[in-house]
């Protein structure tokens, strides 16, 4: 019967009569359905209110996941990190994750997180998102490994090392490694990765690439595998990866364009480093700049990049930029570059020149015009500096801007072989531009801004019409070095000349030194004749016969007897514009068998005797 008064009654709802019978349903049936429908409606949306509350005050799961995932990179990095790399800066702590996902959490590899970052990041130490991420992990430990490259070209020299490696760190050997270039094998790459033309090169796993570029590996810690596919070991010594470049010492967030305006109105020297595409070049001469005292807030380092090389633009953004130690900026090139060339020949080589001045008057009005800076140093990817190089730029600064017979200061000596100098307190000016290393205002780039070189720019500095007699400082020990046997010049002078200057190691305080007679011409002048006054008169025959180590002054006849007098003691034979190098007024110094010579022409400083 009570199924039947269900029934009726449920028909008679639905017909919109409700009947005595349904109204006297005993009270174990509770509320009516409409109204029971009504509360648990009610519930479901309190429910759901809760639940987006409690999403709103913590990150998403996929957040939490990622984070999570970022933590256990960071966590296995310092494990497993070599001891002279710096340990990373701690990570806030995560929030916890709601129950279910962290149990599901718990069921994943650790290997998770490098399979979660991209491949360039995880194969190259490209950071992300802060980190750099970590090598190999063991054998069998989850990580999906990416094909072999598409490429079989250029199979490299054969040697012991040659083969199968596992540099995307998936415990399987996928990527292809050999000795490539114009220079033959170079050995085992744990010890080297260049040699002469050649370089250590991968066709990467999951790239089309044939080759890996050049400077792109800093180490190399990756056991030879038995042949494609195989199983691989454990890199040596524990080593995680093989990244470009170790990051240098974080110097704070990456440097912008308004910092640099600060710093030009605080009166800072603007430190413009030039660069293309030797990225091995670059880290070498950075590990040196890094390394010499400067005060970042005086000196701020700024990377100037030629054109948009991939290599070159990596390593500077992963090392030098995030890592806030440089600011870098790109020079594109010219697409009228070579038209310009033809003037000069046409040639390779002549192109280069063209691009590198049109690269340096590009970093002048960046410097000098858009950011503001009163003075720029320019040094360049195949340098190193002494100890001491940014205290001498520094000190010798005044003196360039008050004397007006002055247009740079120069860190280089053309004379400078161990043979020839000495002291390395000892500054001189010169009527030679000396380059390498250099100084200038922007008084000076005001004068040359509207009829910049449009090639060969050291030459265009020592025109007569552009140096007007005036003069640089350069010291008597270079305080910069010169390694680039590679680039536009095809290392012309290198093995015969740049490659034999001797690099200053003390490090001088240029402040603490008395430089009045450097300080304007006319006491210079006095100086060096006061100088040459001392000094014995002798003949080039002479020299090696006279004992002691008094001063000697040899007069040489400029046209005539000049390389006669630089064959005997190793001086560069030629002349730029009509004037030797490091001469002033024709007057060469430097040092001889623990003796100071001066080589002088009878025109200057006359009345000698």
């Amino acid at each position: 019967m009570a199924r039947d008064r269900r029934s009726a009654g449920g028909a008679a709802s639905r017909n919109g009569d409700v009947s005595k019978t349904t109204r006297r349903q005993p009270k174990s049936f509770g509320w009516s359905w409409p109204l029971t429908g009504m509360v648990a409606l009610a519930v479901v949306g309190l429910l759901w209110a809760c639940a987006y509350l409690l999403l709103m005050m913590q990150p998403s799961c996929q957040d939490q996941l990622e984070a999570a995932e970022r933590r256990i990179v960071l966590l296995t990095q310092q494990l497993e990190a070599k001891p002279q790399v710096p340990p990373l800066p701690a990570l806030p702590a995560l929030p916890a994750l709601p129950e279910p996902i962290a149990a599901a959490k718990i069921q994943q590899p650790l290997s998770l997180a490098t399979q979660s970052l991209p491949r360039a990041a995880a194969l190259r130490g490209t950071p992300q998102d802060g980190l750099v991420a970590p090598g190999a992990p063991s054998s069998g430990s989850g990580k999906k490994c990416l094909p072999k490259s598409t490429s079989s070209e250029d199979g490299g020299y054969a040697d012991d090392f040659r083969g199968w490696y596992d540099v995307q760190s998936c415990g399987r050997c996928y990527d292809y490694c050999r000795w490539v270039g114009d220079s033959g094998p170079g050995g085992d790459p744990a010890q080297r990765m260049e040699s002469d033309k050649s370089w250590w090169s991968c066709r990467l796993a999951g790239s089309s690439d044939a080759r890996s570029s050049r400077g792109l590996f800093a180490s190399w810690p990756f056991q030879k595998c038995a042949g494609e596919g195989a199983e691989s070991q454990r890199p040596s010594g524990g080593a995680a990866s093989a990244l470009i470049v170790a990051p240098a010492s974080a110097a704070g967030p990456p440097i912008t364009e308004d910092m640099l305006k600060d710093a030009a109105a605080r009166d800072a020297i603007a430190v413009v480093m030039i660069v293309c595409k030797r990225p091995q070049y670059l880290r070498r001469s950075m590990e040196s700049l890094l390394k010499a005292q400067r005060d970042p807030m005086r000196f701020p380092v700024i990377i100037s990049q030629d054109d948009y090389d991939p290599a070159m633009t990596q390593m500077v953004e992963a090392t030098f930029v995030q890592q806030g130690v440089a600011f870098h900026m790109h020079h594109p090139h010219d697409l009228g570059a070579q038209a310009v060339a033809k003037q000069f020949g046409g040639s390779k080589s002549a192109l280069g020149y063209v691009r590198i001045a049109q690269h340096f008057g590009f970093a002048m009005k960046r410097m000098f015009d858009e950011f503001g800076f009163q003075q720029v140093l320019f040094i360049e990817e195949d340098m190193e500096i002494a100890p001491d190089f940014f205290s001498y730029f520094g000190t010798m600064l005044p003196l360039l801007r008050e004397d007006k017979d002055l247009f740079c200061v120069s860190a280089w000596n053309d004379n400078g072989y161990s043979s020839l100098v000495t002291d390395p307190k000892a500054a001189f000016r010169t009527d030679f531009f000396p380059g390498l290393g250099w100084m200038l205002t922007k008084s000076m780039w005001d004068e040359i801004r509207d009829r910049w070189a449009v090639a060969y720019w050291d030459e265009f500095m020592r025109r007569p019409d552009v140096r007007k007699s005036r003069h640089c400082i350069r010291p008597e020990v270079s305080r910069s070095y010169t390694f680039g046997a590679e680039g536009v010049s095809s290392g012309q002078f290198f093995n015969t000349h740049l490659s034999k200057i001797q690099l200053n190691s003390v490090a001088v305080d240029w402040g603490s030194q008395d430089l009045h007679y450097l300080a304007s011409a006319p006491a210079f002048d006095e100086h060096l004749r006061s100088q040459l006054r001392i000094a014995r008169r002798v003949q080039l025959n002479e020299v090696d016969a006279i004992a002691g180590s008094e001063a000697l002054r040899i007069e040489y006849e400029d046209k005539t007897g000049y390389k006669a007098v630089a064959a005997k003691f190793s001086l560069m034979p030629d002349e730029k514009e009509g004037i030797r190098r490091m001469a002033y007024k024709g007057v060469i110094p430097f040092t001889w068998k623990g003796r100071r010579i001066f080589l002088h022409t009878a025109q200057w400083p006359g009345g000698l005797g």
